[in-house]
Formats: C-alpha cells, structure tokens, sequence
C-alpha cells in the first residue's frame, strides 16, 4: 500500500505575529514546528505500513527549512520524502495549495491513499483534504480516530457528539486525522541516523507544469481584527456586604416581576 502524507511546517502558535499591511503570518521571528493532526496523519501511515507493507512518501510545501519537519518523518520511518517548492507558488490560497499537492501527487504517481491532519493551527480552514480529494478524484474520510483496512478499502471511526460514526471507502481515498488520535511512536537512534541519511526530493513548476492560470489564487483576505469577548456576566457593588445583597435582590425579584 502507497502512502502519501501531508506534512506541514507551522509557526510555534506562542511567537505568532500577524502583519496587519498583508493580512499575513509573520514567520520572521517565530521558531518551527510540524502540525500537530499531521504527525498523527503519519503514524496512521507508518501503522498501515506495518500491517500491509508498502511505502510511505511524505510531502511538504516551503523552503530549505521545512527539511527539517521531513528528517522528523525520516526518523519515525518514513521512506520517500518530496519538497515542493517554486516562487511561482508563494502567496498560495487552499485551493492553489491543493493544485499543486495533487499535481505533485499524479507526478509522483501510484497512490493509493493520502493522509492528512484535520487542520492546520496556523491556518485552521480544514480545506485542503477535501479540496485534495475532489481534485484526485478520490474518496474522502474526514476527522478519523481510528482507522483501519478492509477488504474493499479503509475504514474509520470519527467522534459526532457523543458517539463514533463508522464510515468507509474504497481505494485510492484522501483521509484527514484527529488531533490526538494515536500516539506517536519514539524516535530511536536507529532513526536519529535515518533522517541524517534521508535523501530529500525537491519538486519545481519545472516538473510540475501547473500554467499561471492555475496558480492564481481566488481568495484574498480583506480585513483582519481580534475576537471580541462576550460578556457573561456583571459585578454587583455596594458599600458593603449587606447593601450588595440588597442590589442582588432588586435586580433578581426585577426580572422575576417583569
């Protein structure tokens, strides 16, 4: 069984800034970290790996310094690892980041499921497995807990309120993950001398061969501002003790009257 996983390099949520000029996230002070649901999209993969055989090729989108989030697939077992990267696609929405992926995918060829997160923290919008999907046309499992084969394809459970879905898919199918879902093997030092070892494939628009029409991205942001608190609730004052219980009581038998 082919595996492609999806592994993207994030800002440390705690040192992100946002440019209130470009509506955009300011990387250039805050340290790197893999997306969280995406390293539990990759020991799903290694998982798989392990009880049918097959390989697991990991992908990320960015530059040189995303290699280090692909030696940390290394170091778990990994086997493939792809960067895509081209000037041509800076600035990429969901839908452009999703062309791209999917063309990276077909050029790579035979896959038989691609793993996901849910979503990024950096940019939380959830898009991209589905978008991926429908691109591929592929199947679509989305927010999985636990996963496992079928005679026919994959099968997962996903949480909805407080009971699990079962749903299930034929192959080839996208699949995005819980945060949390399994637990995320160690590295050992077997590993640690894999991801130095790990041979990193670069992909350009030069193999890729998306036209500029398709790099064009649909959706800009338009306005950026913080979250206003609701209120939930109010301070009764008075002189003392005795007068605050006073007001408490005008207030309550108030809204009882009325």
């Amino acid at each position: 069984m082919n595996i492609y996983v999806l592994l993207k390099q994030i800002p440390v949520i705690s040192d992100i800034k946002i440019d209130h000029k470009t509506f955009t996230i300011d990387r250039s002070n805050a340290a790197n970290m893999a997306n969280p649901s995406d390293l539990n999209a990759l020991e799903a993969a290694l998982t798989l790996k392990g009880v049918s055989g097959g390989t697991v090729t990991v992908l990320t989108m960015g530059n040189e310094s995303c290699e280090a989030q692909l030696r940390e697939a290394a170091a778990v077992g990994a086997d493939r690892f792809i960067r895509i990267s081209d000037e041509a696609f800076a600035g990429a929405d969901t839908l452009v980041t999703a062309k791209i992926l999917a063309a990276a995918i077909r050029h790579l060829g035979d896959a038989d499921a691609v793993f996901c997160g849910q979503f990024s923290l950096d940019s939380a919008t959830g898009q991209i497995g589905g978008k991926l999907a429908s691109l591929l046309n592929f199947g679509l499992l989305h927010s999985a807990c636990q996963i496992d084969m079928t005679d026919d394809g994959l099968s997962i459970r996903r949480k909805s309120g407080s009971v699990y879905e079962v749903w299930q898919s034929p192959l080839p199918v996208v699949c995005s993950f819980e945060e949390g879902c399994n637990k995320l093997r160690p590295v050992t030092l077997k590993g640690k001398r894999a991801a130095k070892q790990a041979v990193i494939q670069v992909l350009t628009n030069n193999e890729l061969n998306l036209s500029d029409e398709d790099l064009v991205s649909p959706s800009k942001v338009e306005a950026i501002f913080p979250i206003q608190p609701k209120e939930t609730g109010f301070r009764i004052q008075g002189k003392d003790e005795a007068e605050s219980a006073r007001n408490l009581a005008d207030i309550l038998f108030g809204k009882i009257l009325a």
